[in-house]
Order: C-alpha cells, then structure tokens, then sequence
C-alpha cells in the first residue's frame, strides 16, 4: 500500500498520521509533500493545533525511505524537500505537538525536533544514523538538535549515532514528557494538544513566533519591531477582552482567534 497522510479533526486538534507501517512510516517525496500540503498557509480551517503521530504504534518515523534514495550528481540532494518541509512545520501559526511511540530515527528523528512539544511513549526510541550512512546531515537538521540539548550531546549523537531511549530523550531535553509503561501515548499527546488548543489563537501564534525568534539568535532592530506589532496586534483583540472578561465572571473563556 502506498504511503499516504491521513488527517481527522477532533474538535480544534488536527491529527496528522503517517500512514506507512510496512516501512515503518519512513518518509516518501510523496509523503513529504502531503505534509508540504497540510501545513500550507490558510488551510488551518479552524485548527488550533496539528497532532502528529505515526500509524501502527511500532514506529513514529523510521526517517527518509532508503528505497527512494538515489545517487544525486549535482542535482537537489535528497533531503532539501525535507528541510523545506519541516521549515514550513516550523513556521505555520499553529503548533504541532508530536507522538513519539516507538523508532524515531533520522528524518524521523528530526521531524519529531520540527515540532513544537514532544510527547513521548516509553517505547520511544531516537536516533541519527548518517555517520553510519556515509551521508553528512543538513545544518538545519543538526541545529534543531543543538537547539534542544547543547552542542555537546547533539556531538555525540551526531557523531556515534547511538540510540537514546525513551527516559534518556527526557532528561537530555529531546522530548517534554514520557508516558509510563502501560499508559495510551496518544491520548497524553491528544491531551496535551487540547490543553494548547484551549489557549488564545492569537497569543499562542505569537509567542510560538517570539520564541522561535529567539531560538535564532539576538533579535534584530526590524525582527523586534515586527513582533512588538505583533504583540500590539494581541493587547487590542476580541480574545484580550474576552480572556479578561471570563477571568473576571470565573468561566472558561470562549476565544475565537481574533
């Protein structure tokens, strides 16, 4: 059966399923570019958070699907779709909150650092294997790496390509919390996504877009005014009344994203 991108809504939670178990969900161009299309600008349609998981529960993303890696002369290198893919997960106005169960390994591996929150099974398993490859990996790849647990850990397991159980991943920064033996990952990640749902739309855009400017390095004069527009933009929303508004009368609040 062919790799293929299953999407269901469960209220404002999209989920996302990488749907190719005989190969351990590993990526296909024609997988990358069905993700390419869920996380294209304007198509949130209501979503407030994408839930990415893979189908079978064996394997998150065994990484890029060997069998369509080809000798590339000086043509595009296999992995470019790959970094403009998780570029766009990385940019899009509404987070991802990954399901790690089982492998995540390579292009898996960093797809699972493209998100936004890491939820992890115990079974969950991380690993770089390009040194054992021959391939060098993409500074994009290996700065997401660096970016969540040092330059030193992100050495090791670049350069040993050593597998980092699910406990391990917590304590080195890889994922935010593990799921004890037994439980239903799944449901803690769908758990998490709504909780992250249930907050302002445009409080959340914003500080997903204030955090991953800061990632980058000291803002620049333009990148700083551009997010104090932002933050302008949020003091005057419907949400801020409304958040003020439910605080006062002790109720929910009822954010509409605008």
């Amino acid at each position: 059966m062919a790799a293929q991108l299953r999407a269901e809504d469960v209220g404002a939670v999209r989920v996302l399923t990488l749907d190719h178990p005989e190969r351990r969900n590993a990526l296909t161009p024609g997988l990358l570019e069905s993700l390419a299309q869920a996380y294209r600008p304007g198509r949130q349609d209501g979503v407030r958070v994408f839930l990415l998981r893979g189908a079978g529960g064996r394997a998150f993303c065994a990484g890029y699907d060997l069998e369509s890696l080809a000798s590339v002369g000086e043509g595009p290198l296999p992995d470019d779709l790959v970094q403009e893919v998780y570029a766009a997960i990385e940019a899009h106005p509404v987070p991802t909150v990954a399901c790690v169960e089982g492998a995540a390994f390579g292009a898996g591996f960093e797809l699972a650092t493209a998100c936004d929150l890491r939820m992890a099974a115990s079974t969950a398993r991380f690993c770089l294997p390009p040194a054992r490859l021959g391939v060098v990996y993409a500074p994009e790849g290996l700065a997401r790496l660096v970016a969540l647990v040092g330059p030193g850990q992100a050495r090791r397991l670049a350069l040993t390509a050593c597998v980092v159980e699910a406990q391990e991943a917590a304590l080195l920064g890889l994922v935010e919390q593990v799921v004890p033996d037994g439980a239903d990952a799944f449901a803690a990640a769908l758990g998490l996504a709504q909780s992250v749902a249930a907050g302002a739309p445009l409080a959340i855009s914003g500080m997903k877009q204030v955090l991953s400017a800061l990632a980058r390095g000291p803002l620049s004069a333009g990148e700083a005014a551009r997010l104090r527009g932002l933050r302008r933009a949020a003091f005057n929303s419907e949400d801020v009344k409304e958040g003020r508004a439910a605080f006062l009368e002790k109720r929910p609040p009822m954010f509409k994203g605008r």
